[in-house]
């Protein structure tokens, strides 16, 4: 009965190391998982972040766009843009009147000695 006995002892022995091994086993595999789990939570709140961030600097453009059209719509925007992209007129002025250039007369040759040169020198 003693040999029984003992055989029973060293098999539980031999069982419970071997269950405590697998519970081992199990909780480090269980930790291993929930590491990678808060890590991805934390990597998609900080994309969560950037992205909210994006929005809001797309949404003052956006905002900023409109009311650059709008002001454009208006006969006065226009006005401005076209002083601002052309620097037509001085900051302040209320009204420019933009002239066409008169025709002038054929310009004159400035120096006598090229047109002496010319006559003499057809080729030149």
């Amino acid at each position: 009965m003693a040999i029984s006995d003992r055989r029973r002892h060293i098999v539980r022995l031999l069982w419970r190391r071997l269950g405590t091994t697998a519970l081992f086993v199990l909780v480090v595999v269980a930790i291993s998982g929930v590491w990678s789990v808060y890590q991805k939570e934390r990597e998609s709140l900080q994309l969560r972040s950037e992205a909210e961030s994006q929005y809001n600097m797309l949404s003052q453009q956006q905002a900023q766009l409109q009311s650059d059209i709008a002001n454009l719509e208006t006969d006065r925007g226009k006005e401005a843009a076209l002083r601002q992209q052309y620097a037509v007129g001085k900051k302040g002025e209320g009204l420019i009147v933009i002239v066409d250039p008169r025709p002038d007369a054929p310009q004159q040759a400035s120096s006598t000695i090229m047109q002496w040169v010319r006559k003499f020198l057809p080729f030149w």
